[in-house]
This record gives C-alpha cells, structure tokens and sequence, in this order.
C-alpha cells in the first residue's frame, strides 16, 4: 500500500467577481493542489469593459493565463540565501522536521484579488502566506519569460503589479541586444607577442628613428640670455615611425577551424534555446546540461494555459431599447476566454494562480516604413546571400521623432531585411491632429520602448485610460469560474449520523 496512490476525490468550483485597472496583471484565482494530487482544472473569465463613447479604432487585448507554482519555487523565494533553497529533498526535511513550511499572515491585496476567505484567528483575519509567494513567483516566472533579465519581485510584495508587454522590440524583429560571436561560423584569430623593431622611411628620405630629448635650453635674446624663455618647435604631421614584422604571420585558419566554428555555432544555438525554454533557470541548466547532469526540476513553475482575445472590433447599440438614440453605436467590449487543462500530479504540490489584464494596442506606431521612407534601389541577391553578420539597426529606422542626436545610435542588431519582412502600424493618419478630443477616443495604444531594460518590459505604473470616462477607475469587471477536480490520496473519514435516542431506550444493541 502506498499513500501516494489516489483513493479519493477532492473538488473545488469558486466564481468571483471583481474589477481591475487596465495594464495590470491582475490575480484572479488561486486553486491549492496538495502533494500527489493531479485531475482536471476548467476556468473562464468573463470581461467587461466600461462603456467608450464612439467607436475604436485600435484593438484592445484581454488576457488570461494560468501558471503552477510548485511548492518548491515558493520555499526558495521565501528563504533566497538559505543553502540549497528550493531543492526538494531541502522540502522533505522542512515538512519531516513538524514546523509548518508556511504560515500565516494577515491578509493582501493579492489574497483578496484571489478570493481566498480568511479565518479568524483571536479576531484577526489570516491567510497562508504562500498565496503571496506564489502570486510573486508566477509573476517573475511570466517576466523571465519574456526577458530573461527582468526586474524580479522579492517575497515582500504584496500588491498588484503592472502588466507585462506581450511583444517586446527584440520579440518583433527577431533582434538581439548583444549578439553571441559564436554563431555565423565565427574563427577567431590571434596576433603573437613579438618585439616591433621601429625603421626609418626611405621614400621621404627619413635615414634614422626620431629620438626625443628632455631638459632645459639656452636661447640668445637680444638682450642676453634666459633660461627662462620659450622657444617654438614646430612638430611633423608625419613622425615617419613604421614597425617591421619581418615576415611574422598573424594566425592560419584551416577547415578543420571552419568545422569547429560550425559545430560550435549548433551548440550555441541549442543552449540559447535551453534558456529561453526555462527563463527562471536557464543558465544553471545550460552548465548542467553541459556536464551531463540534470536540474531538479521541482522549483520550476510552468505555464498552463495561456488565451487572448480581441475586443472592441465590433460595433453595437448603445441602448437596449428602440427610442429616440436608436441610432447611437458604440464599440463592444466584452468577450469571453476559458479553458481545460489537466493537472499534473507532483510529490509535493503547488498553487495554480490565474491572471487576467486588459491592454491597449502595442505599436510602433512612429515607425518609418522601411520601404517607402528609403531610396528605391536595386537589390543585390548575391550580396544578400552572403551577408550572414548581424545587421545593427539605428534608431531612426524605428523612430521618426527621435533626437537629431540619437539618430545613429545603434538599438540593436537582426538579420538583413528584418525590418522589411513585416511591417505593421496602427494609428491615425499623418493628416488628422492627434490631440483632438474625438482622435484621442478614436485610438488608444502604448508605444514600445525601442530599448529593452530589466524594467521596459513591463507597462506603465499608471496607464493612461484616456477613451474611458473615468481615468483613474478600475474600468475592466470580471467574472471568473472555476472547478477543480482531483483524485487525491486524501483519507475522507465516515460521515457522523445524529443520535437515535432508540437504541438506548429499548436497548437495541444489549449492551
């Protein structure tokens, strides 16, 4: 017999209600999943935007996702220096030890965006800790994935946190801030260390090395002499200084050098990818992975499901009745998104927590079109075919409003034509104004930062919500279902039945 085998089947369904501010990843649902547990989670969430006069021209995005924490990456936020945090046989000897793993707390912005209840403890409202661990741990899991060095969040948090973009300025071109010079089959060449003697030009008739000589001089003054007096020298453009290499060579390169800058091309890309495929823990797993060894996979959270949907696209009615503003429209803006995923079963379980955000149109609306802003030239194809080195892009390529002085500066690097191969832009027309009251109604976007930091990859603290009536409101209202059902090796005891005052009075049993 073994207790980790299911016995049991442990259901939960919760629907909530709630609203959030747009450009914000806002924790919607917390599902607990204990040690051995696995089954089927199904949830959806209902958006409903505030109503924007007009129509929009922009999409507007809603998404949701859901991310499992294992209980592992939580201990390791919780305790970052501890030896070994978040190993797994680290967690065994914490939960063998009889302390409990997480306490509680009072409670948190997040624990009550998740609808978790408390319980009274001596009239204080408490909740575990660990919803907040887990809401700070799928949050730096989401950031990592979408840069690897984002700004991360410490075990302190407590609030909600702005949204992530989806796509940053890399992600849309394929770009590179620093490119790895192990890939495009690079040699490296290498000088020797040698002495360079210093030779005379015979072409300008320069027959000995020029020789500098330090000290004081006497100059002859009309009026007598002076140690004291300046005496103009008149130095040479050309100091005529040339070193000899005497035939020493500077490196070789044989096939053998191009096999290897080839194979070693393959291997750079397959551990770049490694690390894109595991942002909280690439880098480990690369040096691991190098030796022949694995990483113990417990601490790693991972995304379960991920939905998006366009709203805003459609026009409707804006009363619910025929009168006298039948012919008034406005955008739609609700939609739904859902979804059924299985859980898996892990030793030591985790949390599910589910996010949701509204975001406006993200643009590079002040992009100049690669084709029709530039000379219309011939192209080369057999030139192309061999420019395989990175092509730095320069910030006018991206931005027509940048500084006269920032114009060469280079933002980073792609492939040729990158830029050409698609080209999307949202936004008014050059010959609208775009500060008038009914444009600004008509579009709402975020601009991309051209650069990309650990902190411009998230939104704005305080998005502007200029299309809504009130800037400053919680303008998105949600609706979020979900059922969990799980086999679980939990023991469920026999259900108590009331009295039956019988058998003591006719003494049924004769006892």
């Amino acid at each position: 017999m073994s207790y980790q085998t299911k016995r049991n089947v442990r259901r939960e369904a919760r629907t909530l209600m709630g609203r959030f501010k747009a450009g914000k990843l806002a924790p919607v649902m917390a599902v607990p999943v204990k040690g051995s547990e696995g089954g089927m989670l199904s949830q959806s969430v209902s958006f409903e935007l505030d109503p924007i006069a007009g129509r929009m021209a922009t999409p507007i995005t809603a998404e949701m996702c859901a991310v499992f924490v294992p209980v592992q990456a939580c201990d390791a936020l919780k305790n970052p220096e501890a030896d070994y945090a978040g190993m797994t046989e680290i967690v065994r000897e914490k939960l063998l030890s009889g302390n409990p793993l997480f306490v509680l707390e009072p409670e948190t912005d997040v624990s009550k965006r998740c609808g978790v209840n408390p319980r009274s403890n001596n009239g204080l409202m408490r909740v575990n800790e660990i919803v907040r661990l887990a809401h700070n741990c799928a949050v730096n899991f989401l950031r990592r994935r979408r840069y690897v060095d984002a700004v991360q969040l410490t075990a302190a948090n407590h609030s909600t946190t702005p949204a992530i973009l989806s796509q940053t300025v890399l992600d849309r071109f394929n770009g590179a801030l620093d490119p790895d010079p192990n890939v495009n089959g690079a040699v490296q060449l290498s000088m020797p260390d040698m002495r360079l003697p210093v030779a005379s030009d015979a072409e300008k008739a320069v027959t000995a090395p020029l020789t500098v000589k330090r000290g004081n001089e006497n100059r002859r003054l009309d009026a007598g002499i002076s140690r004291l007096a300046a005496a103009e020298v008149a130095a040479a453009t050309d100091a005529a200084l040339y070193a000899v290499f005497g035939g020493r060579e500077a490196g070789n390169v044989s096939l053998t050098d191009f096999y290897n800058a080839q194979k070693m091309d393959e291997l750079t890309r397959v551990m770049r990818k490694i690390c894109d495929d595991n942002p909280e823990y690439g880098e480990e797993m690369v040096l691991r992975w190098a030796h022949g060894l694995s990483v113990d996979p417990g601490r790693v959270p991972f995304l379960l499901a991920e939905k998006s949907v366009v709203l805003g696209r459609q026009i409707i009615g804006a009363t619910d009745t025929a009168g006298v503003e039948d012919g008034v429209k406005r955008s739609d803006m609700a939609a739904q998104l859902s979804f059924t995923v299985p859980i898996p079963t892990t030793e030591l379980g985790g949390i599910i927590v589910t996010f949701a955000c509204i975001k406006p149109d993200e643009t590079l609306s002040s992009q100049p079109h690669p084709i029709l802003a530039d000379h219309w030239r011939l192209d080369n194809f057999v030139a192309d075919e061999l420019a395989l080195d990175p092509q730095p892009v320069m910030a006018r390529e991206l931005d027509y409003k940048v500084a006269q002085a920032n114009e060469t500066t280079v933002v980073f690097y792609t492939g040729l034509n990158e830029l050409k191969k698609t080209y999307v832009s949202y936004g008014l027309c050059r010959a609208l104004d775009p500060n008038t009251v009914e444009s600004k109604n008509a579009v709402w976007q975020l601009e991309v930062p051209l650069s990309v930091t650990p902190e411009t990859v998230l939104y704005p603290a305080d998005l502007p919500q200029y299309p809504f009536a009130d800037q400053q409101a919680e303008v998105c209202t949600y609706v979020v279902q979900s059922t969990a059902v799980m086999p679980t090796p939990m023991i469920f005891g026999p259900s108590p039945v009331e009295q039956l005052a019988v058998i003591e009075t006719e003494d049924l049993f004769e006892d």
